[in-house]
C-alpha cells in the first residue's frame, strides 16, 4: 500500500459543511429553487422578485416563481440547528455581535456556529433575535424555566460574555 498517514487524518477530519446560503448563511439550500444549491428559497425569490421587477424573468423562472408563490411547489429548505456567526477572522474561527447592545460574541470553534450560551433557544426562549451576550439574556430570566435560571447564574458567576 501506498499512502500517507498525515493526509489520510486530514481528510478524515476536515470539517465538511453543509450547503449553507451564500447570501443569509441561516439554511440550507434544498435545490428546489436553485439547483445549484447557492441560495436558499427565501433569498433566490427576493432574486427571481428583483429581476421580475426589471422585467429581465425569462418565462420558465417565472412558472416556477409562480408555482412557488402558490404552494404548488414546497420548499424543504432546513433552518440550521445554531446561528451562524457573521464574521470570519485569520485563524479561522468566527464571531457575531450580540443583537441588542452590539457587543462581540465569539463563535464555538472553527465551525461558524454560535455558542449555546448565546442562543435564546438554549435557554427556552421565544424571541425574535438569535443571538444575545449573558447581559442581555439576563433580562429574560423570569421567562426561564428554574434550572436555566440555574445555569445562567453559574455561567455569570464564572464571568463568562
Amino acid at each position: 500500500m501506498n499512502w500517507n498517514l498525515k493526509e489520510y487524518r486530514k481528510q478524515k477530519h476536515q470539517f465538511k459543511g453543509g450547503n449553507y446560503c451564500v447570501d443569509c448563511q441561516q439554511q440550507r439550500s434544498c435545490g428546489i429553487l436553485d439547483e445549484a444549491k447557492k441560495y436558499c428559497c427565501a433569498c433566490y425569490q427576493e432574486i427571481l422578485e428583483k429581476l421580475e421587477r426589471d422585467d429581465l424573468l425569462i418565462s420558465s423562472a417565472q412558472l416556477v416563481l409562480n408555482d412557488y408563490r402558490q404552494g404548488v411547489i414546497s420548499c424543504k429548505c432546513l433552518g440550521s440547528e445554531k446561528p451562524r456567526v457573521k464574521y470570519i477572522s485569520f485563524d479561522g474561527s468566527g464571531w457575531t455581535e450580540c443583537e441588542r447592545c452590539e457587543k462581540i460574541i465569539n463563535s464555538a470553534g472553527h465551525h461558524r456556529v454560535v455558542k449555546n450560551r448565546n442562543d435564546p433557544r438554549f435557554w427556552g426562549l421565544e424571541l425574535e433575535e438569535k443571538v444575545l451576550c449573558l447581559e442581555c439574556l439576563r433580562r429574560f430570566k423570569e421567562e426561564m424555566p428554574i434550572s436555566k435560571r440555574y445555569t445562567l447564574n453559574k455561567y455569570l458567576k464564572r464571568g463568562y460574555e
